[in-house]
């Protein structure tokens, strides 16, 4: 049967190899524009021979292999975890009204990922790449940077990341007297395959929050 390759099994019909590799015989699918390559699992393809008709069909052995859909499958099995978020002031103590915040997210995380499927000889490889962030300040401001962001060092002006917010209002007046400061990277998804095909598949996104306290520095004035 053309999914064992066997003979015909509880009928008189034979099957007979008719393609023994399918990356080096081509074969089409010509009801798509432009025509695809067809592949098998086992990179065969095998006549059905009957006595009262002959020749019947060719069957791919061991079952038709959709590359497009090895790449949703890869892409389903890539990890990658939520960003870890950064800011200065630190969001682990206090942050504060007029005071610019630097955000960014970790540049060891910030890279490719890529996760790989298979179904027989045929293998679709799925590569997500980090494109921006999108950062919601909690007090009903976003930024959205082009980057992870930078991490601050003493000496930088503050034009030197794209990723900084001024909170102009403080947190007490909100639940718990925190903002919900939340960072979301959109992923670009290309996808290879090596029967040749390929393209970009849907973006994905990864999301963190942090809850910051934001406070006013009070001063005090004498004469």
């Amino acid at each position: 049967d053309p999914g064992g390759g066997g003979s015909g099994g509880g009928d008189d019909c034979d099957w007979r190899v008719w393609v023994e590799d399918d990356f080096e015989f081509l074969i089409y699918d010509n009801s798509t524009d432009p025509p695809t390559t067809l592949h098998s699992a086992t990179g065969r393809w095998l006549d059905r021979i009957c006595p009262d008709i002959g020749f019947d069909a060719s069957y791919p052995e061991g079952g038709l292999v959709d590359p497009g859909a090895l790449a949703q499958q890869a892409l389903a099995s890539v990890g990658i975890a939520g960003p870890a978020i950064s800011t200065s002031p630190s969001a682990a103590d206090r942050l504060y009204v007029q005071v610019p915040t630097w955000l960014w997210v970790d540049d060891t995380w910030w890279r490719p990922y890529e996760a790989t499927a298979r179904a027989g000889r045929v293998s679709s490889t799925v590569t997500a790449r980090p494109v921006r962030t999108s950062w919601n300040l909690g007090d009903g401001k976003t930024v959205t940077c082009a980057g992870p962001g930078r991490a601050w060092q003493p000496g930088f002006l503050e034009s030197s990341s794209d990723c900084v917010h001024t909170y102009t209002v403080s947190s007490v007046d909100r639940p718990q007297g925190v903002f919900d400061l939340r960072a979301t990277v959109a992923f670009v998804v290309s996808w290879s395959s090596n029967t040749g095909q390929g393209g970009t598949l849907p973006a994905v996104t990864r999301s963190s929050s942090v809850a910051v306290r934001v406070g006013e520095i009070q001063a005090i004035g004498t004469r």
